[in-house]
């Protein structure tokens, strides 16, 4: 290559260089989806199915990906990259759709899909979040994106169970300042058992008095939550580590033991991908 006088490369050369760099990572994108094809036909072989989402291998990936991330290049235009090119690779074996909650704003909806699931996966729009449940439950393989909001229009996740549909994820993953796709939402999906290795643990509980007011207190956040005449639903986050007895202690020295508490899913604690941001002090509780 030839040098300009003050020793860097020409324009031309730079170009050079681009294009064998591109050539290098195409063959490499071609290398892992050959390897994805095998995990997937091992996966049919052991008598398993194609899957889309794997949470835990995903968590896994995203963590090595922010640890590596050196220079120029944003952080979230490297996660989208990796997460499309995943999605692309397993959706070459898996026919999965996404159900998207129709409660929430829809292009908001469609850019959070696109963002983590890329472009190669279906997505459906559902009427609102309880329908999201029902089509996860009722297929083989899809996912469901459920809006997270501090007060919930109904208590959706009254529909989650072991048989069913489960809180598998939390979004944004990596916690970026000023990221795109940041719309606050659960993944939903099917699990062959319930969730008991996850970082965080969620949980279905209901009270026929008021919300207890030191949750926070306990380590436990309030997801979600829904009044009635009747009481409180609340979707409840709180460490996996905690066992189901440990959780209703919680509540109790919180203020209340809820009438209900049902396991419901888990998901990998989302990373801070800027030092600034705190993700714990993202939310607040809700006040009674």
């Amino acid at each position: 290559m030839s040098q300009l006088p003050d020793g860097g490369l020409s324009l031309e050369d730079l170009r050079t260089q681009v294009d064998e760099i591109d050539e290098r990572i195409h063959t490499a994108l071609m290398e892992r989806a050959r390897a994805e094809a095998g995990i997937q036909a091992a996966r049919k072989a052991a008598g398993g199915g194609a899957l889309l989402f794997h949470p835990e291998r995903d968590a896994d990936l995203m963590r090595q990906m922010v640890e590596r991330h050196r220079g120029d290049l944003p952080l979230a235009t490297v996660e989208h990259l990796w997460r499309d090119l995943i999605c692309a690779c397993t959706n070459l074996e898996a026919a999965t759709a996404v159900h998207l909650d129709g409660s929430a704003e829809l292009i908001e909806m469609l850019d959070l899909a696109r963002f983590y699931f890329g472009f190669s996966v279906d997505l459906v729009p559902a009427a609102d979040a309880a329908d999201v449940v029902g089509a996860v439950a009722a297929s083989e393989d899809d996912l469901g994106l459920v809006a997270l909001t501090d007060r919930a229009e109904l208590p959706w996740w009254r529909g989650l169970s072991q048989a069913g549909a489960l809180v598998r994820a939390r979004l944004p993953f990596v916690v970026l300042d000023e990221r795109p796709a940041d719309l606050p939402a659960l993944v939903l999906a099917k699990a062959d058992s319930m969730i008991d290795n996850a970082d965080i643990a969620v949980y279905d509980a209901r009270w026929s008095d008021i919300l207890p007011g030191r949750l926070m207190d306990q380590g436990i956040e309030v997801l979600s939550f829904f009044r009635s005449a009747s009481g409180v639903d609340a979707l409840l986050a709180i460490s996996g580590e905690l066992n189901e007895e440990d959780v209703r202690k919680a509540c109790a020295d919180a203020g209340a033991e809820p009438d209900v508490l049902k396991p419901v899913g888990g998901y990998a604690a989302p990373i801070d991908g800027d030092p600034e941001v705190s993700f714990a002090a993202e939310d607040e509780e809700p006040q009674e």
